[in-house]
């Protein structure tokens, strides 16, 4: 049954996290991945949108989404810290940018251009330098430097290679950096700035190349940090083949692999010189291996199929390579393959998926992308350590079949101590034939169990823990000294402490981080009351007091190996058995709304079009508005164990509001959140919180309750029209002083109840429509304006632009009425009310109240202009003033206005035109367009060039004749001789032309 010639290794597919993974996208045909990376807690995805997608790695949710507006991300990379993230898009750029973002969607950013139209191919980060290689062989480093600020970061950057050909791989160890192209590999010293190419032979295609370490003894000692920074960086320079470069000790161990035509790696030293080829092509003939999948596992139904079976040989071409533990790790768009450079027979290779786009490795787990958008997770280990996992998981039919099966395998080889544990298969087998074939083996595992109980040095006796044996097997956890207990010798009650928080790590692993941490917090205060005497003493320097006592170990730091490993009862740990765990099912279900609520949150920063799913996703919980309450105070309580403390208000607010505002029977829950004071509280408490975190809703009300005077260009606040509904389906006779209540805490809602009152007597809202100074706002109430209200509105401004609120008669300092709505405004709105000979009467009989020079030429030359044109046309007046107020932005259409009022200082006009000057100056006489192709966004222009500029559009509009003599427009003789005019209509005529006909309405529109 057994068979020695298997490879003894396991590949295990984990937990499916393809539907978390793709979550964010599934409702947004128009987003695709493009791209991917792993890093030690994050998974991020690039997507066509220029968004990235971020994830915790395990357990595996959505954690955010970094938008960029720099169209489609071909690839990106996490900095080994995971505090940056360097992307490029298809025009080249290359981008770093923030993980860790707020819920306002701030964030900084660098960039570089040394890339810029050609397409990146590998980027990969060293500490705070990206390396980037692109198609035409070029090689770049981007650098960041210290923080100058919060959140301002600097950065340097420059190429400092240009090769032959398309970068395939990039590989970064510490100063050394390689890189594989089509026909090449070299090694550089970042340190040295120099480089050498790896070996002599030429190839062609995509090869990929990566460190490795070989196993080698090392004597006591440590080794020196050799760590540098770049203070410049400059371009390398190539070094003559037969020169080495001076390496230190620290890459004594390391070796580089370099992939080669028809299945081949090359080994060489770490300075480029090859000591040796590695031939894959024969033992890859093999048939590939059967991995263990999720049903294999849980039904213990692994079969392993005859391996040695031959095929033909495979000659393939390692497009990219990984140092995966003993194994390089390469794959093709239907295989996976583990090649052992120690031993080639135990090189394995797997076909259980086609269409990879990519994969990405981190310690012994590989993520494996499919074109259809599945990521699969796996974990490649080797059989001593699938075979404990299998004990600890309770799979002992599968664990004794492995035994089995590799049989010889297990009787031949030195095994691991460790292994002690699988004596126990004794107990759990029923099976006797199976005990039978496997009683030398399980004697041979008892042989290895040298004692009953291991002392730790804090004093504890672990005794065969499963956990305790499995964490000891994880050949990736580094020793922290030889510590056993990193806390030296602890009193009862420090221990009793731990104790706890083992409990907590091994039976709450993906449990709340906020509990995890409160238990730490909970031990460093009761550590800080006991006297506890460190037997390690810093010798080069002075012992601080705060030194007696164990370290805080920051959150972002914690790993299981900082946690003493004090069990009792021989807890077993199982990772793979959540199921073992007793769960209330209500508790599950309400966390997994919680967990999509708040992905949902993070999404709708970017893309609204997430908002269609979030009614779907509340409705099939809650039944009732009551309900929804309840949800969002549980989503809360969830921010708060996730640790997004600044969110846990927000979050919910928002939610609330959006799903109130997207659902078809939002009349019907505004009647019930009316009648109900809890919800009718929570809806205001929302609308206020949501605005004042999007900074809509701050310092627009004074003390007493009134608005303050908005910012002309002010946006409306979040949920407006849901706000205004709400408060339009109060407004009755007995809830008008509620929803004054409600106006006071949200000064926005007074526009709202002036439009409810519109029908009132003006004099009995003029105070608060003043204030709020809303120009639109006015606007819609001129056609209320007579003259005695205009003269009560002029005094009350007086008294408002010496910022005094017009209720409480209280200074406000944070906002200036001048800047907002001058005297010259006002008076643009009191000559499109009542005309502009009453508008200079009211101004003339309050001028006491007016400062000097508040009111300008051109709101006497408009009312004079007004004043001359109504004659001829009644609707003139409101494009006439909007008008004349924009042009006196320049001189030359000044001076126009002036030539009109000096011709017509009989009091006639010749016609209702106006000089084309002064026409395009605004966008309402007509020329709108035009308009729009002069000042794109208010511009400086040059006086002499305007009318040049005016010319050259309306040819590109094609505009060029004068309708009423067929010539055209750009004729100099008759521009010279009476301008170019238009009607508020827009249609432009030779002024030479409208003189000799005489004519004041514009002809095109008086013939339709």
């Amino acid at each position: 049954m057994s068979s020695p010639k298997i490879p003894p290794y396991m590949l295990q597919q984990l937990a499916d996290i393809t539907e978390t993974i793709n979550y964010p996208i599934k409702n947004i045909q128009r987003i695709k991945y493009t791209c991917f990376d792993v890093s030690k807690s994050l998974i991020a995805f690039g997507a066509t949108s220029g968004g990235i997608y971020v994830f915790n790695r395990w357990p595996c949710e959505f954690i955010q989404l970094i938008p960029s507006k720099d169209g489609p991300i071909t690839r990106l990379a996490i900095s080994s810290d995971e505090k940056q993230i360097g992307f490029a898009n298809g025009k080249g750029f290359v981008t770093v940018t923030e993980c860790e973002q707020s819920l306002s969607g701030s964030y900084s950013t660098t960039s570089s251009k040394e890339h810029q139209g050609n397409e990146v191919t590998a980027m990969t980060w060293n500490r705070n330098m990206l390396f980037t290689g692109d198609d035409t062989g070029k090689v770049s480093i981007l650098q960041l430097k210290s923080f100058i600020a919060k959140r301002m970061f600097q950065s340097s950057t420059q190429t400092i290679m240009s090769l032959d050909s398309r970068i395939c791989q990039l590989e970064v160890k510490e100063c050394m950096l390689l890189v594989s192209t089509l026909t090449r590999c070299y090694i550089c010293n970042t340190i040295q700035e120099q480089y050498r190419q790896i070996g002599q032979k030429l190839r062609d295609g995509e090869f990929g190349a990566c460190f490795a370490n070989i196993e080698k003894t090392f004597t006591n000692g440590t080794v020196e940090n050799t760590a540098h920074d770049f203070t410049e960086v400059k371009k390398f320079n190539i070094v003559d083949d037969d020169a080495r470069f001076v390496v230190g000790d620290e890459f004594s161990n390391t070796v580089i692999y370099c992939a080669r035509p028809s299945s081949r790696l090359w080994e060489a030293t770490i300075d480029g010189m090859v000591r040796r080829t590695h031939q894959f092509k024969q033992v890859l003939a093999k048939n590939p291996m059967t991995l263990v999948s999720k049903e294999m596992y849980e039904n213990e139904a692994y079969k392993l199929e005859n391996f040695n079976n031959s095929v033909d040989g495979q000659s393939i071409n390692f497009s990219k390579i990984c140092s995966l533990g003993s194994a390089i790790f390469a794959y093709s768009r239907n295989a996976l393959y583990f090649l052992n450079v120690q031993n080639l027979d135990d090189t394995v290779w797997y076909d259980a998926y086609n269409n990879i786009v990519d994969c990405k490795i981190y310690n012994d787990m590989v993520y494996v992308w499919l074109s259809n958008g599945s990521l699969v997770s796996l974990r490649f280990m080797k059989l001593d350590k699938f075979l404990l996992k299998c004990y600890a998981d309770s799979k002992f039919r599968l664990c004794s079949e492995l035994c089995a099966f590799f049989k010889e395998y297990l009787l031949t080889n030195d095994l691991s101590p460790k292994l002690h544990i699988l004596g126990g298969l004794r107990d759990k087998i029923d099976d006797n034939d199976t005990l039978m074939i496997l009683d030398n083996v399980i004697e041979k595992f008892d042989k290895l169990k040298s004692t009953d109980a291991t002392q730790l040095k804090s004093g504890i006796y672990v005794v065969d823990n499963t956990y305790h044996t499995q964490t000891l097997l994880e050949e990736n956890i580094q020793s922290r000294s030889g510590d056993d207990n990193i806390f030296g010798q602890l009193p009862p009650e420090a221990l009793q402490t731990l104790k706890g928080i083992s409990v907590t790590v091994s039976d709450k692993l993906n449990s709340s981080k906020k509990m995890l941490r409160e238990k730490w917090e909970d031990f460093e205060e009761r550590m800080k009351h006991l006297s506890i005497d460190k037997n390690d003493v810093t010798q080069d320097s002075p012992v601080q007091d705060n030194e007696k006592y164990p370290k805080w170990i920051p959150r972002d730091d914690f790993t299981i190996d900082d946690v003493p490993l004090v069990l009792e009862d021989d807890i077993i740990f199982r990772e793979s058995s959540q199921s073992a765990i007793e769960i209330d099912n209500n508790n599950l279900e309400r966390d997994k709304i919680c967990k999509m609520l708040y992905q949902y949150s993070r999404l709708s920063l970017v893309n609204k079009e997430t908002e269609t799913n979030l009614n779907s996703i509340i409705d099939d919980y809650a039944k009732n508005i009551h309900e929804i309450y309840d949800l969002m105070l549980l989503l809360e309580k969830y921010c708060l164990s996730i640790e997004a403390l600044d969110e846990s208000k927000f979050v919910p607010n928002n939610i609330f509001l959006t799903y109130l505002n997207n659902s078809d029977n939002k009349y019907d829950l505004l009647n019930l959140i009316i009648d109900d004071e809890v919800l009718y509280k929570y809806f205001v408490d929302s609308c206020i919180a949501v605005n004042i975190k999007t900074q809509k809703h701050s310092n627009i009300g004074c003390e007493c309750g009134f608005p303050l005077p908005y910012i002309r260009t002010s946006q409306m606040p979040v949920f407006s029209e849901l706000i205004d509904e709400f408060i339009e389906q109060q407004w009755s006779s007995q809830t008008k002083d509620q929803c004054y209540e409600v106006c006071k805490r949200m000064p926005y809602l007074w526009r709202k109840i002036l439009y409810l009152r519109r029908n009132e007597d003006l004099i009995n809202v003029l105070r608060i429509l003043l204030q709020m100074l809303d120009e639109n706002l006015l606007h819609s109430f001129l056609p209320q304006f007579t003259f005695e209200t205009w003269e009560r509105a002029i005094q009350l401004y007086a008294t408002l632009y010496a910022n005094i609120c017009l209720n409480c008669n209280k200074k406000f300092e944070h906002i200036s009425v001048k800047d907002m709505l001058s005297w010259d405004h006002l008076g643009s709105m009191v000559i499109k009310s009542v005309g502009g000979r009453n508008a200079i009467k009211l101004m003339k009989r309050h001028a006491n109240l007016i400062e000097t020079g508040a009111l300008t030429m051109k709101f006497y030359h408009s009312c004079l202009l007004v004043v001359l044109y109504e004659k001829y046309d009644g609707t003139i007046t409101n494009p006439l003033v909007d008008t004349i107020y924009s042009s006196y932005d320049f001189k030359d259409s000044i001076d126009e206005v002036n030539k009109i009022l000096l011709s017509a200082s009989e009091g006639t006009i010749k016609n209702t035109a106006l000089p084309i000057t002064v026409a395009a100056s605004s966008p309402n006489w007509g020329l709108n367009e035009i308009y729009k192709t002069i000042f794109p966004s208010e511009c400086n222009i040059s006086e002499n060039t305007i009318l040049n500029q005016i010319l050259m559009a309306l040819t590109m509009a094609d505009i060029t004749d004068c309708t009423l003599c067929g010539l055209p427009l750009r004729n100099e003789v008759l521009i010279e001789d009476g301008g170019l005019w238009v009607f508020k209509c827009g249609h432009i005529f030779h002024g030479a032309c409208l003189n000799l006909n005489k004519i004041k309405l514009c002809p095109s529109c008086s013939i339709k």
